[in-house]
């Protein structure tokens, strides 16, 4: 099995609040809980164990399963089951109640015993005939016979066989129990309320989550951006310093060019110079002329 078995309820497990064991395709979760309603265990404890229930089933719960040993039932066994399905859960949980009796010897594997067995025992003692009642007209459709057999205790091969045999015909009732079950999960509202609460934490986390990986993208952009500029500065500084180079040599160029066709440049000017003078120098000289002329028939 999953976990530990002992002699009663509440000592399956007795040091943790729930455990639980998936099946391989997960499929089926089981929860393995302190035992409710067990004077023996503190408050605190029952307190955990419904807290992390509630927790690991918000959803609800399709099958409450009753464990009980093969033996004589007495009146604590019953106020225990009276204190999950009346007082703690309440009478809407007894649609998804089951019973898993262990250590059931033939019953496991005799099928047809297992009725004439139940009523005996219900005649028998009025606790366990009046746990029966709980499961309905046809309890025995809602029991589960169980050897308890770990392979792993087998002390040779033909024992570890055997007990691997038991815990698959163990298995194999469980299943058909859970199989027939029809009725919807039953859901506390501590069930509800820890759903709710999840689902509250979970946006919370959500939201924490984007808004870091926000700020950290928008850290890393910044300095992306930073180093970009940066870059771009350093770029822009060296096209200036490439410019000025470029301005320079083109001075020096020009100056070189210059010393060297500057007395070319300067006949050129000279000849360039004269055709444009030529018509002032004509002007000028016509003008003089003119006045020339004038003052010489004045004094004739």
């Amino acid at each position: 099995g999953a976990f530990a078995s002992g002699d009663s309820v509440a000592s399956v497990t007795n040091t943790e609040s729930v455990r639980k064991a998936a099946s391989k395709d997960d499929s089926v979760l089981v929860l393995d809980t302190i035992g409710f309603g067990d004077t023996r265990l503190p408050p605190d404890s029952v307190v955990r164990s419904l807290r992390d229930t509630a927790l690991e089933a918000p959803g609800g719960i399709d099958a409450l399963l009753f464990v009980l040993k093969k033996e004589r039932v007495t009146t604590a066994e019953q106020e225990t089951l009276g204190y999950v399905t009346e007082d703690l859960f309440g009478k809407e949980c007894l649609p998804n109640l089951y019973m898993v009796i262990t250590h059931a010897g033939r019953l496991a594997k005799e099928v047809e015993l297992r009725e004439p067995w139940l009523k005996e025992q219900a005649e028998a003692s009025v606790p366990f005939g009046a746990m029966l009642q709980k499961l309905g007209p046809s309890p025995v459709e809602r029991i589960a016979f169980v050897e308890n057999s770990d392979p792993a205790d087998a002390e040779d091969e033909e024992d570890r066989v055997l007990a691997e045999r038991r815990r698959q015909r163990a298995l194999a009732d469980v299943q058909a129990i859970l199989e027939r079950h029809e009725a919807p999960a039953y859901q506390h509202g501590i069930m509800h309320r820890a759903g709710e609460i999840q689902a509250v934490r979970l946006e919370e986390m959500r939201r924490d989550l984007r808004h870091r990986i926000e700020s950290e993208v928008r850290q890393d952009l910044q300095r992306e951006m930073a180093g970009m500029l940066e870059e771009e500065r350093q770029k822009m500084k060296e096209e200036a310093e490439t410019l000025k180079e470029r301005e320079t040599e083109m001075q020096q160029r020009f100056e070189d060019e210059w010393t060297r066709m500057r007395e070319e440049f300067e006949t050129r000017a000279r000849e360039l110079a004269r055709a444009d003078l030529e018509p002032l120098a004509q002007e000028i000289v016509e003008r003089t002329e003119k006045k020339s002329k004038n003052r010489r028939c004045s004094v004739m």
